[in-house]
């Protein structure tokens, strides 16, 4: 049994768990509001401040959905994801990219990823939330090998 079935089986009374979403940005006001959204809407959230701690949960269990900022000390969440999913023992499941620079959006799409610009309205979180939720069954592995340098975080 995979290590995030076996590790979280915090069932809800109808047998199934919420979902679980690892958020991983490294402002702390940011980190809250999201968790604060996302438990309001009924998920299980952890949080990581940065890429060293996503990492470490990850060996714990892994999430149903990753959301993370693109800019991040120590390690953008570019290459959180791209070392992340380079491992072949890793799920695959729906990223979905957090910024301030709106001109990432269309680099996140290129790699197979969602992109939500900050400031992000509750509305339009949950929205996406949903939606990658929806279909993480059919999740397409993040497209690695087009992190190019232009796709790099900004810094």
């Amino acid at each position: 049994m995979p290590a995030a079935e076996h590790d979280r089986n915090d069932l809800s009374p109808g047998g199934r768990r919420p979902p679980a979403i690892l958020v991983v940005d490294d402002d702390p006001s940011m980190r809250e509001l999201l968790e604060h959204y996302l438990s309001s809407a009924g998920y299980e959230v952890a949080l990581a401040d940065d890429a060293i701690a996503a990492g470490r949960m990850f060996l714990v269990a892994t999430p149903d959905l990753l959301l993370i900022d693109v800019s991040m000390p120590h390690m953008s969440g570019l290459e959180f994801v791209a070392t992340v999913f380079a491992d072949k023992s890793v799920p695959v499941i729906p990223v979905v990219f957090i910024t301030a620079h709106k001109h990432f959006a269309r680099d996140a799409a290129e790699l197979g990823a969602e992109c939500l610009i900050k400031p992000i309205p509750a509305g339009r979180l949950l929205e996406t939330v949903a939606r990658n939720l929806k279909k993480r069954r059919a999740a397409e592995p993040i497209d690695t090998a087009k992190l190019r340098p232009s796709a790099r975080a900004p810094i």
